[in-house]
């Protein structure tokens, strides 16, 4: 690769390392060729991108971006795979891949600025998606209130009940 080849590719890996919600380092020695190309489908499919990219230039965007202490994530091969958009859908399909792939391993990222290990990621899985949260609290308002409405009839027929009795208290 040529120096200025090496300069853009440095360039734009940092936008992407700015941008990214979800950064990480994964060990993918061990996979197949295919198994790779599978890998790199299906995290794009999700909005997610996944390059192998030398370690030296992998530290040297970081150290521009101005984040540090990823020396041991970047021991070895090293693939890097970042995401924009849902975290936990993305950790999902992660973890997934990890696990139909025993080769792969997540060796730790960033997760919106703070570095986390392979667990961390794995914990973000089990939670439930922004969609899911979202559907979630839209039932639960609405849910409280047709309770609420239901306690409103209610309190209107006690009412309702109450005046009859007086009237026909009165009436008699």
């Amino acid at each position: 690769m040529k120096k200025q080849e090496k300069i853009e590719l440095v360039e734009g890996l940092k936008k992407e390392i700015r941008d990214s919600a979800l950064l990480l380092a994964m060990d993918f020695q061990g996979l197949k060729v295919e198994e790779i190309n599978e890998v790199r489908r299906r995290i794009k499919a999700s909005g997610g991108y996944f390059r192998v990219i030398k370690n030296s230039l992998i530290e040297r965007a970081l150290a521009e971006v101005g984040i540090k202490g990823w020396e041991e994530l970047l021991q070895g091969p090293t693939a890097l795979s970042w995401h924009q958009g849902d975290l936990v859908s993305f950790s999902k399909i992660l973890v997934e891949l990890t696990k139909r792939y025993e080769s792969l391993k997540l060796k730790g990222g960033m997760i919106e600025g703070k570095k986390v290990g392979g667990k961390e990621l794995v914990e973000l899985s089990t939670m439930p998606s922004r969609q899911e949260l979202l559907a979630r609290l839209a039932q639960d308002l609405a849910g409280g209130q047709v309770r609420f409405l239901w306690l409103l009839k209610s309190l209107q027929n006690k009412l309702a009940q109450l005046l009859n009795g007086l009237k026909e208290k009165k009436v008699s």
